[in-house]
């Protein structure tokens, strides 16, 4: 069924509490089920893909359990990580079946990974070739792959950095786990400059706080992971998600009225690549305040007030940025250019090509390239039948858009955005959004 989408008919105001992170709670619970003893991950998201990585976590035998209304209990058993024989499905979730195709070499047997994320072909040779120097084998059909252990090696793994940054977390997760009789560590050598470079350090923040060391040098395209390293047991807080914050922190810059919107649970102080829509909108010339002690971020929008400038944006370290800041860049006087997108491409959709044609819908000029999209300032947006391709991120930024459009939009399997962001839909309903679900 078709939600329907109501343009504005007064500004959003009011206060609402970001989502736990997405990609946090992805690494923080799988570092807790490989850490001997219990653990417990706090404030984590948990529907969408997040909840795809958790059930499969339970499928080899973790023990996950809700202890109180934002926090869980993650327990390793001695049977955990033995062996399977279910096929995991994880869905279209790329930092779950990559990950896993790590974890793969754990598991006596291996594992059998199917989903929509294989079926559409979304990027994972490269990180198959790379297990495979690490002593893996592996069998990739239209449905499924099939991977698990041949035998255990440490030698050098080179693989590109262009691609997926996921396929680096997924091998910094299992490097510290192999057992080699010849050397005692791992180098992990880049062949081509790594994007989306936050998401790494993300990756060894968590690492690090779950007791895993990593030696790194980004400028050269390089991590040395010193083997048979042991996973601590921690409490871990996940932080606020700026990537599903961004929607809102848009929405309330595009008010062409006086508008006041207060986000909660946000703060700076993380390795969050996203948290750089604060400075790219105030670059803009949007009215946004920080209060890191009480962990806020405060929106003044008004366009009258605080118009917007075009600008020029490298995508290359955000990536889920890309379909908000298409939207925005429509407000935008001049034009505002999104470039080094081109791994864009291989996200859940063709994030240039979905955005450059549901724009268009409702419009707005756009010029596609290869790895940029350029966005043209728009006096008046239409609505529109939104097609997101089952992409969450698309599916958020356009519903952002139809808000400000002249007539009502459509849209299909709205749903989706629970991926990323369970409380999307309500949080803005409570802004004064109107969204009529089926």
């Amino acid at each position: 069924m078709d939600t329907e989408i109501y343009p504005l008919l007064k500004s959003l105001k009011g206060e609402i509490t970001a989502p736990g992170s997405k990609s946090y709670t992805h690494r923080a619970f799988i570092a807790a089920s490989l850490a001997e003893g219990i653990s417990v991950i706090k404030n984590p998201i948990t529907t969408g893909d997040a909840d795809i990585t958790i059930k499969n976590l339970k499928a080899l035998g973790v023990k996950i359990m809700k202890s109180s209304e934002n926090s869980y209990i993650v327990k390793r058993d001695k049977e955990s990580f033995k062996s399977t024989n279910n096929t995991l499905d994880c869905g279209n979730s790329g930092t779950t079946v990559r990950i896993f195709c790590a974890l793969s070499l754990l598991v006596k047997g291996g594992l059998v990974l199917t989903g929509d994320f294989i079926k559409r072909k979304r990027p994972i040779i490269p990180l198959l070739n790379a297990l495979k120097i690490l002593g893996a084998k592996y069998e990739l059909s239209e449905d499924i792959v099939k991977i698990k252990r041949k035998k255990i090696l440490c030698k050098k793994v080179t693989i590109p950095g262009d691609i997926s940054s996921q396929f680096i977390t997924a091998l910094l997760f299992i490097c510290p786990l192999l057992t080699c009789k010849d050397k005692d560590y791992v180098e992990i050598e880049l062949t081509t400059p790594l994007v989306s470079v936050p998401y790494v350090k993300i990756t060894l923040d968590v690492l690090n706080t779950f007791g895993i060391n990593i030696q790194e040098n980004f400028e050269k395209g390089k991590f040395y992971i010193t083997i048979e390293q042991n996973f601590r047991a921690q409490s871990y807080d996940i932080p606020g998600d700026f990537s599903s914050s961004a929607f809102i922190i848009a929405a309330a810059v595009l008010s062409n009225d006086p508008t006041k919107i207060v986000i909660n649970n946000l703060s700076m102080n993380n390795h969050q690549g996203d948290k750089k829509i604060v400075e790219i909108l105030k670059e803009m010339g949007a009215n946004i305040e920080v209060d890191e002690t009480k962990k806020q971020v405060i929106i003044i929008g008004d366009l009258t007030s605080h118009p917007l400038n075009g600008l020029e944006i490298d995508c290359n370290d955000i990536p889920d940025l890309f379909p908000i800041l298409s939207v925005v860049g429509a407000f935008a006087k001049g034009k505002t250019v999104l470039y080094n997108a081109k791994h864009l491409r291989l996200k859940e959709s063709d994030r240039i090509s979905s955005m450059a044609r549901e724009l268009t819908k409702m419009g707005i000029n756009v010029l596609e390239e290869d790895d940029k999209l350029t966005i043209y300032n728009c006096n008046k947006l239409r609505g529109t039948i939104i097609d997101h391709e089952n992409d969450h991120r698309v599916a958020m930024a356009c519903t952002i858009a139809a808000l400000y459009a002249t007539s009502n939009s459509k849209i299909r399997n709205i749903h989706i955005v629970k991926d990323s962001y369970p409380s999307f839909l309500e949080d803005l309903a409570k802004l004064g959004a109107q969204i009529k679900i089926p």
